[in-house]
């Protein structure tokens, strides 16, 4: 299930919420949110929050569009280049 919800997020390139993924997924949006903490905090998803200011420590900061949405989103985090 992590799996879909990835791909799922990864096809929305200005994220999804919560709502959204539980309506498209059809899971209960208490386990989605469950969920989706559990790959924010692995580093596989960013918590785009739908506040009026920009964090500057947010790892997409420059990619987001706080007009894009009024909710929180997730979004697939940025793959740090590999070691050459």
């Amino acid at each position: 299930m992590l799996t879909q919800l990835l791909e799922l997020v990864a096809s929305h390139p200005h994220g999804l919420g919560v709502r959204e993924l539980s309506r498209r997924l059809h899971i209960q949006p208490g386990a989605i949110e469950g969920m989706l903490e559990l790959l924010v905090r692995k580093g596989r998803l960013v918590k785009l929050c739908a506040s009026a200011t920009v964090c500057a420590d947010c790892p997409v900061h420059s990619d987001c569009n706080l007009l894009a949405g009024h909710n929180t989103r997730y979004v697939v985090a940025p793959r740090s280049p590999s070691p050459t």
